[in-house]
């Protein structure tokens, strides 16, 4: 079908307005949120409904078209970037319109929802009824629920709550044929078979694009108390960490660790971010408890932990939040460092895990590996130690330019995977493969895991219309 009759159809399905081939508007679909990724497609399309999915994939099985599913564009893998050639089309269905509301249960604490619908207008539905979804990142007031399960999301709150994997407790989902698979029913307990949802969360719309969500809500906290603290080194943080755990105990959902880089950069890009301890300190921790009990005062105890801790020289200073507004503070410098790393210059990005006892190690190696590869540099490390995911950037050196830098990318990441890798650890935390990571996958990978990646994808995808050429080929 040429591509005029295909527009043409498209058209019928969606309308005019949401069948997009105007280039200067398409080209805001084809570049990934740091700008290292872009790709081309003629076409964009805009749905608001499954049925127009399912008609649309359709189509798009017969004429062996491909399909890249996308949402928010938060995406730092490339796996929301398509690859249309000469020799094959590929086109974008974005889910940008797909952002109903669609059943929200209080007793059974269930939400269901269009896979558009934006990470923080969930939050606040949940809040508004008193409950809690827990999943949280800097990009949740433009990235998509459905973005979220593709790549199995992780965020902030994972040492409590888990993966956006344990919070599905149904998905909807449209396959390559345009066949809709519906499961959304909310239920905790459901043995009768495969536990065929799990197949599309963390597939990176591989084997389906996702419509609907049935999510797990939670007991609303009722209060919080948030904190800085500075720490020597990571091992005074692991340290923290397992103390943390002892006098909080479940209460615990956030331990964040920053280097002195990232505040930093923090401090200089984005001044209106408020700084309450020096950047000078080489490390500093956002710890945060939520009580969702009223017979304990959260920051009487955080001043009791922390007192303890002042003493016996763990943490080198600190602050507790006194106020909402100043917990919201402390957490924006934490969001705010992926954007201020993008003004700091060309950087190599790594979003890594390991045992948690292994953090200090995996950066220690690290950083001294590449500075006997490629040189000394400023080198951006920050995560969730809570749950053993690192975020670790490393800088250019002045002695290099950009291009040979850049140039030196793959080898790069092969010396930080392999550091993480030794550690019993991975090289993709939350972040996904898409196309930056497929050679590692690949390389990493034990053989029948591969084979069986792809006899799923194959199963499901046998004219791999689905996002083709990402995650697994």
């Amino acid at each position: 079908m040429q591509q005029e009759a295909l527009c043409i159809a498209f058209e019928s399905i969606v309308g005019k307005q949401n069948c997009i081939t105007d280039p200067e508007i398409i080209k805001t679909y084809l570049e990934d949120w740091r700008g290292i990724h872009v790709g081309f497609t003629p076409i964009v399309l805009l749905p608001n409904s499954t049925q127009s999915i399912s008609q649309i994939m359709k189509i798009c099985f017969d004429n062996n078209i491909g399909v890249t599913p996308q949402g928010g564009n938060t995406s730092l893998c490339g796996a929301n970037i398509p690859h249309s050639t000469k020799d094959r089309l590929e086109i974008v269905i974005n889910s940008s319109k797909m952002n109903q509301i669609l059943e929200l249960d209080t007793h059974n604490q269930s939400l269901i929802v269009q896979s558009g619908c934006i990470l923080s207008t969930i939050q606040t539905i949940a809040e508004d009824k008193g409950l809690f979804f827990p999943l949280s990142m800097g990009a949740e007031g433009s990235c998509q629920i459905g973005g979220n399960i593709s790549t199995n999301a992780g965020g902030v709150n994972v040492l409590k709550y888990g993966m956006i994997r344990e919070q599905i407790m149904g998905l909807e989902v449209v396959l390559p044929d345009g066949t809709v698979f519906s499961d959304l029913k909310g239920l905790r307990k459901d043995n009768t078979g495969y536990d065929l949802k799990q197949l599309f969360i963390g597939a990176e719309g591989t084997l389906g694009f996702i419509t609907s969500v049935c999510l797990k809500l939670f007991s609303q906290p009722t209060s919080y108390s948030s904190a800085l603290v500075a720490v020597e080194n990571p091992f005074k943080a692991l340290e923290l960490l397992k103390k943390g755990k002892a006098f909080f105990g479940e209460n615990l959902t956030g331990f964040e660790l920053m280097s002195s880089s990232c505040i930093q950069a923090v401090e200089k890009y984005l001044p209106s971010c408020k700084i309450p301890l020096s950047s000078l300190y080489p490390w500093q921790i956002l710890i945060e408890v939520g009580n969702i009990t009223t017979d304990q005062n959260n920051d009487e105890r955080m001043v009791v932990f922390l007192e303890k801790e002042l003493e016996t020289a763990v943490i080198t200073d600190g602050i507790v939040a006194n106020s909402i507004q100043e917990r919201k503070d402390f957490w924006r410098i934490r969001h705010a460092i992926p954007e201020a790393e993008k003004y700091t210059g060309s950087a190599i990005y790594h979003d890594i895990s390991v045992p948690i006892s292994k953090i200090p190690e995996l950066i220690e190696q690290s950083i001294a590996e590449l500075e006997e590869y490629i040189g000394k540099s400023t080198v951006f490390a920050f995560g969730h130690v809570g749950d053993g995911n690192l975020h670790f950037t490393k800088g250019k050196p002045a002695s290099m330019d950009k291009t040979s830098f850049l140039n030196e990318t793959a080898n790069v990441h092969r010396i930080v995977h392999e550091v993480a890798v030794q550690l019993g650890g991975s090289f993709s935390a939350e972040h996904g493969i898409g196309t930056k990571l497929k050679n590692e996958l690949e390389h990493f990978s034990d053989p029948v895991k591969l084979e069986l990646l792809r006899t799923i994808k194959n199963s499901i995808d046998p004219k791999n219309i689905m996002n083709p050429n990402k995650l697994i080929s």
